[in-house]
């Protein structure tokens, strides 16, 4: 149990250690693994014990914001899109700093597709819910406008390009999505 311990903790070590280098550097190609090291006061033969390359870090950044967000969806659409709207704030405001140094460092054309498609599902399997059109073709568009601007917001955000709040952001998902709703036709 208590290698366990030591090694989750290694590993944040190294995990915070990266985002404050990809904020710094905004490029993992400019890190090299004896910086990241010494930044995590840790031997290059312990990051290797952990990590095969500073990839991997970054991979599994990626899926623990996956699974995370995944979590957080889960059982969205219960009539209710405001709630659901304050749950993804709410997942966001938890580790906005953490979020913010990597999304705001790179290039993550992969992640934010991995993050539309999480939405895209999630919004197809509440779209009955959330009062979308009958029309499949219509309601298929609503779907993708939706995912896009919600994840293409949220990556503007946390990149710091946009002034607003996360409930001001909050607010407009609301209204964009309340006006799909009473386009019915």
């Amino acid at each position: 149990m208590k290698e366990y311990k030591n090694a989750q903790r290694t590993k944040k070590w190294i995990r915070d250690a990266f985002s404050e280098l990809m904020a710094e550097k905004k490029s993992i190609e400019k890190i090299t693994v004896t910086e990241l090291a010494e930044r995590a006061d840790i031997s290059k033969t312990t990051f290797y014990y952990h990590y095969p390359d500073i990839y991997a870090v970054a991979e599994e950044f990626e899926d623990e914001i996956i699974t995370a967000l995944s979590d957080t969806l889960d059982g969205l659409g219960q009539d209710d899109y405001s709630e659901d709207i304050r749950r993804i704030l709410d997942f966001l405001r938890a580790n906005e700093e953490t979020y913010r140094r990597i999304i705001g460092a790179g290039n993550l054309p992969f992640f934010v597709s991995r993050l539309k498609t999480i939405f895209t599902k999630r919004l197809a399997a509440s779209a009955p819910s959330y009062g979308f059109s009958m029309n499949k073709e219509k309601c298929a568009v609503q779907i993708c406008f939706l995912a896009s601007a919600c994840v293409d917001v949220i990556v503007e955000y946390l990149k710091g390009n946009l002034s607003a709040s996360l409930d001001m952001v909050g607010e407009v998902v609301s209204e964009a999505i309340e006006t799909l709703r009473r386009d019915k036709r």
